[in-house]
């Protein structure tokens, strides 16, 4: 996938409060016991805005960043045997983008991340982490506890691919319903979703006009 000629990651001067109770929130779920560390991580925070398609990590590259959501989308893929780019996670507001073998294990990456256009972040440097790990070693737990959400992230896809064409679609739109509708927030090109599914364009094109259908046959009935 290309970034768009005209994509920019642009450097926030400032970090908004909404910023970071999103991502004391997301600690905080994961682990209650922020107080010790949180502090020292928040001020090595630093804020982007995507303007556009914008790749974050490519191939071939050691990741020494990870970045938290704080709005839109960031995609993980690689490509196939016919140079075809292959989505297999999609990351959204609220979470961390992390290819976990690369940024902690240090192994060069086979995979891309791209942020969508119109989306937040906010990145955390790997040398930052290793510092925060080395003060505070009982973060070690929280680290681990966030590479379990992201393998459960990454494998998120298989299970959405077990199911048949409609089902599968219908499953997708729950799983990101910021991404369907007239009031969408999301921007998500429909190549990309058809490579997360494993389906043509056609396919869902099809699929999301049946899916419309039942819908409203269905709240006819109700009403």
């Amino acid at each position: 996938m290309k970034q768009f000629k005209k994509s920019s990651l642009v450097r926030k001067e400032q970090i908004s409060p909404a910023c970071y109770d999103q991502i004391t929130k997301y600690f905080s779920m994961v682990s209650g016991d922020l107080d010790s560390f949180f502090p020292s991580l928040k001020d090595k925070l630093v804020g982007y805005y995507s303007s556009g398609r914008n790749i974050l990590l490519r191939g071939g590259a050691v990741s020494d960043k990870c970045w938290f959501i704080t709005e839109g989308l960031v995609v993980a893929y690689y490509y196939d045997q016919l140079n075809e780019p292959v989505t297999f996670a999609i990351f959204e507001a609220g979470e961390i983008a992390m290819l976990p073998d690369s940024y902690t294990g240090g192994q060069v990456s086979e995979c891309y991340l791209m942020a969508c256009p119109d989306t937040h972040l906010l990145e955390i440097n790997a040398a930052v982490t290793k510092i925060i790990y080395e003060l505070f070693p009982e973060t070690e737990r929280l680290g681990t506890l966030i590479l379990a959400q992201q393998w459960k992230k990454i494998h998120q896809r298989d299970g959405l691919l077990r199911r048949k064409g409609k089902e599968r679609v219908k499953q997708f739109y729950v799983a990101y319903p910021g991404i369907e509708g007239s009031g969408r927030k999301i921007t998500l090109v429909q190549k990309i979703i058809c490579s997360y599914l494993i389906i043509t364009e056609s396919s869902l094109s099809r699929l999301r006009k049946e899916i419309k259908e039942e819908k409203y046959k269905y709240s006819i009935k109700e009403n």
